[in-house]
């Protein structure tokens, strides 16, 4: 056969899914009964909007009891003071000794650290109490929910999980044979939802490490150009183009030859016969073809069957459809 040298590109296609780019585990910052749950899966939320919230009978009696102790620690710093000033009197009329006021000024300094203690205690309690509301953090879309009304909760546990509104992206898994050099490779997203038209991709993220099970790295693409017809949780496919610098030829795979000394192809002097082995590198292959560089020039003449039965410099008779063949 005739080769034709083509400098095409390298297209990979991988299959992925629409993803958001921040997702929020909402939880609560305390543990408690969950009492009600006022969202579910799909709804949109504002920033803000109480989600959840838990049974606050615990809380307010932890609050209440820290707001009798915050006026009794008052009550009696004013008591401390009062008996401070008095015994400065009589310290300055020399009634009393400097160590017994000296007391009385001790009593008073601790009083006031009391009271300090008992409104922190308070504002603590008081924010344990707002904490059984739970908030939705930024404004969303709902996508999955984990709790529900009457289960028992801990901190940090996650409640209901909130996509953020702004820009989406689709994540694919990319074999660790192809990870390199891949930041190079313009990049265009289908949805299987619609088979028209294409979209920009952008590579944001690559996962540092592969994957302990199907060793494959997680990539995260960048939509900035999406519209209405994008919604989370669609499939998508990721078209990755290579422009090939250098050109290459499309042979049959069983052309290629290998005496001992690298992968070749043997190459037919159509005037002569003569045969002249050209080593090549693979670029990639296909089905049953290979697309293959090296010493090679558009318009030599291969021959692409019976490679293991030939030699340097063997001298071959085209047949009648081999001649149209390789002038076609």
């Amino acid at each position: 056969m005739r080769i034709s040298m083509a400098s095409g590109s390298e297209d990979r296609t991988y299959s992925g899914v629409v993803v958001c780019r921040h997702e929020v585990q909402e939880s609560f910052r305390v543990d408690g009964r969950m009492a009600r749950r006022l969202v579910d899966v799909g709804d949109r939320v504002h920033e803000g909007q109480v989600l959840a919230t838990l049974d606050e009978n615990d809380l307010r009696l932890s609050m209440e009891s820290a707001l009798a102790e915050q006026r009794a620690a008052k009550s009696n710093k004013e008591q401390a003071l009062t008996d401070e000033k008095r015994y400065a009197t009589l310290l300055s009329r020399q009634v009393v000794s400097q160590a017994e006021f000296d007391t009385w000024h001790l009593a008073a300094d601790e009083a006031k650290g009391r009271l300090e203690r008992a409104e922190r205690t308070l504002d603590l309690a008081r924010n344990r109490l707002a904490y059984a509301r739970l908030l939705s953090s930024a404004g969303g879309v709902v996508t999955k929910v984990s709790a529900e009304a009457g289960q028992v909760v801990s901190p940090g546990q996650a409640v209901v999980s909130v996509a953020k509104d702004g820009e989406l992206e689709v994540a694919v898994d990319i074999p660790e044979s192809q990870i390199r050099s891949i930041e190079d490779f313009p990049a265009e997203v289908t949805l299987w939802s619609k088979s028209e038209g294409r979209y920009r991709a952008v590579l944001r993220e690559i996962a540092p490490a592969a994957d302990p099970v199907t060793r494959t790295y997680a990539l995260r693409y960048s939509l900035r150009e999406a519209d209405s017809c994008v919604r989370l949780g669609m499939t998508a496919t990721v078209h990755l183009s290579n422009p090939a610098s250098t050109p290459t030829a499309r042979v049959p795979a069983r052309a290629l030859f290998n005496q001992g000394d690298g992968l070749g192809l043997w190459a037919v002097d159509p005037e002569t016969g003569r045969l002249s082995f050209r080593h090549v590198a693979v670029e990639r292959y296909t089905d049953r073809d290979a697309c293959v560089r090296g010493e090679l020039a558009d318009g030599d003449v291969i021959v692409v069957a019976g490679a293991h039965k030939l030699d340097q410099e063997m001298e071959v008779r085209l047949a009648a459809s081999s001649e149209e063949a390789a002038a076609r």
